[in-house]
């Protein structure tokens, strides 16, 4: 009879999966519905972002659940069957333990737990965006990027926390200054993605795009290494004094460790992989071939995690360096389905998260944990946390540009003259062929100048006006107070984090478009065009280049010599140095069977708003 009781107990667990998981496919077959509907008319997408839509569908399905869904079957799990098959109830403490374990099938739907979050949801998201990041770009604007990630986290992190532990009298709880420090920490994280949809739409200034999704990639990144330096301090603290000397030692440490440890596990884990994959061969088994790649998203993570750093900094940077190293030694074929792999996880991970947003706010709500008072400090706090990071720091850099700057624009000036010169030398013998030959069009054709593009030594004002507006929240704040410490204001931060998500998602994400139009930002950007006026850098500083092309890359690429001498263009000689150029243009043996196909030469260039979305 143990095992009837105990094959019921199976049965009734796994319909409630099946009905778990039918809920969540059918929300989800909604939501790409309602996707398609958003894409095929630009105007209402434009207003209704398609974030603030998937959270839109979890409230209202969370509020079906949460007022009319009963799990049939709860009550029925207090109760057990004798050998005689007559019905008999638990002892008390068993009843409490079985109920906790079989907790009603709406909370289970309301709410994923942090570790699924955590572990299954954020790291692909994390890994695609720094695996489809642009490197010329985002090395170009690396210094602005990075002040903005680094320093201005720290300061919007202070901010924000100072501002709600000055006017605590407005909202009547009594938090403690470290508790509202880690609050700020992890509502410092921005997650633009409505914003980025509508730039990579409308092909705005490419500065602007990459300085928004550089800073919000890194800015995650940083902010979760900064609230689990300082949660860890407020759980070894709760209730007790604090010796500020010792323990801001302590967190300096913890935090600094944690982020270079994590960073160079990621690039030392990519290097692994693609010296695996240059001595180990699996282009002639492109399944195997992807089903690696497909792990490249998830073991950084759990590797780190094992080492107690960061598996969002240590997926994040392997993302990066997967790109530059591993995919060289990819075949063309599964280089492309990894890449849609990688966009199409994330994707899928993403929706879910903000389903699950939508679907647990009436949940959390319903337990009385909403605080109107903090909710609305928070906000205020967030954005003149959000002004105090940008503003400054634009001034900031924009004077210790403003020499360089000048001589660049000099020589601007002096290449223009000399433009200016040769368009009027080349008349006159547009002129004089046009005596002789009677014909202009070829020739004024091919001496038309390049468009201008605008200068990107500095950073505009109406791109950090546009910054500062882009500063929405998202998966990784939400994720992240959903693992607040234990404290006694732990639920309503949960609630005040997910609903900043939610009106910043709706609000800034939803007039992105407007404050472009009021800010005048300019659109329609052609990607070639651009990415051929400006001029060219190199990635890394000259020694670094030089042991990575003489060094690093022939130790861990296959083939190596042959990607550094072939070419894209033989006029680009001032690239010849730099791998990056030639290791999009593949040659490669593809083996289909038993036949041999010929050698295939792919090239795959990137694009400026491609943001692995």
């Amino acid at each position: 009879m143990a095992v009837s009781t105990a094959g019921s107990s199976w049965h009734e667990s796994n319909r409630g999966v099946s009905k778990f998981i039918t809920i969540y496919l059918s929300l989800f077959l909604v939501i790409l519905v309602l996707s398609k509907f958003l894409h095929d008319y630009p105007r209402i997408g434009s207003i209704i972002p398609e974030a603030a839509m998937i959270i839109l569908v979890g409230m209202v399905a969370g509020l079906f659940v949460f007022l009319f869904f009963e799990d049939p079957h709860a009550e029925e799990a207090a109760y057990g069957y004798d050998d005689y098959g007559q019905q008999q109830q638990y002892a008390q403490g068993q009843e409490e333990q079985v109920q906790q374990q079989t907790d009603s099938l709406a909370d289970s739907i309301l709410s994923f737990s942090p570790t699924v979050f955590f572990v299954v949801l954020l790291p692909p998201i994390i890994f695609n965006s720094g695996y489809h990041v642009q490197k010329e770009l985002f090395f170009r604007h690396l210094t602005p990027i990075a002040m903005y990630a680094f320093i201005g986290t720290a300061i919007c992190t202070a901010v924000v926390a100072a501002l709600l532990y000055s006017f605590q009298w407005l909202y009547g709880m009594e938090s403690s200054f470290l508790e509202l420090l880690t609050f700020g920490a992890l509502i410092s994280a921005t997650d633009p993605v409505s914003t980025l949809a509508v730039f990579s739409s409308k092909h705005v200034d490419p500065q602007l795009f990459y300085l928004v999704f550089g800073e919000s990639m890194l800015n995650d990144a940083v902010g979760l290494v900064l609230f689990n330096a300082l949660a860890h301090l407020l759980e070894n603290h709760l209730g007790q004094d604090i010796q500020v000397g010792d323990e801001v030692k302590q967190f300096l440490f913890d935090f600094v460790v944690a982020f270079l440890g994590s960073l160079v596990l990621g690039i030392v884990f990519a290097l692994a992989m693609a010296m695996l994959l240059k001595y180990l061969d699996f282009r002639s088994t492109p399944i195997l071939e992807l089903c690696l790649a497909f792990t490249f998203m998830y073991l950084p993570f759990v590797v780190a995690e094992l080492f107690h750093l960061s598996g969002i900094v240590t997926v994040l940077f392997a993302g990066i360096a997967c790109r530059r190293y591993v995919e060289p030694n990819l075949s063309s074929i599964t280089a492309v389905n990894a890449d849609w792999i990688y966009r199409l996880t994330a994707h899928v991970t993403e929706t879910l998260i903000f389903l699950e947003l939508g679907l647990s706010v009436w949940s959390l709500i319903g337990h009385g944990a909403f605080s109107f008072g903090f909710l609305l400090t928070s906000l205020l706090a967030c954005l003149i946390g959000r002004a105090v990071n940008i503003y400054p720091l634009t001034l900031l850099y924009n004077l210790t540009r403003g020499r360089k700057a000048g001589n660049e624009q000099k020589q601007n000036a002096v290449n223009e003259a000399e433009e200016t010169d040769y368009v009027a030398a080349t008349d006159d013998n547009i002129d004089k062929k046009q005596q002789s030959n009677g014909t202009t069009d070829d020739i004024a054709t091919a001496v038309q100048p390049s468009p201008s593009f605008e200068d990107d030594s500095r950073v505009p004002w109406r791109t950090a006006h546009m910054m500062w507006f882009s500063g929405l929240r998202g998966a990784v704040s939400y994720g992240l107070a959903r693992t607040f410490p234990d404290t006694n204001d732990k639920n309503t931060i949960v609630v005040t984090t997910m609903l900043l998500v939610l009106l910043t998602t709706f609000f800034l994400g939803g007039t992105t478009e407007i404050m472009m139009n009021i800010l005048h930002v300019p659109t329609g950007i052609d990607e070639d065009k651009y990415l051929e006026s400006i001029e060219k850098r190199k990635l890394l500083p000259g020694f670094l280049l030089r042991f990575e092309s003489s060094k690093l890359f022939p130790w861990v690429v296959r083939d190596a010599h042959v990607l550094k001498n072939k070419k894209v263009d033989k006029n680009q000689a001032d690239d010849e140095d730099d791998p990056e150029i030639s290791r999009y243009e593949n040659i490669e043996v593809v083996s289909e069977g038993l036949h041999r196909i010929s050698i295939v030469q792919t090239n795959r260039n990137r694009k400026i708003f491609d943001y692995g979305a």
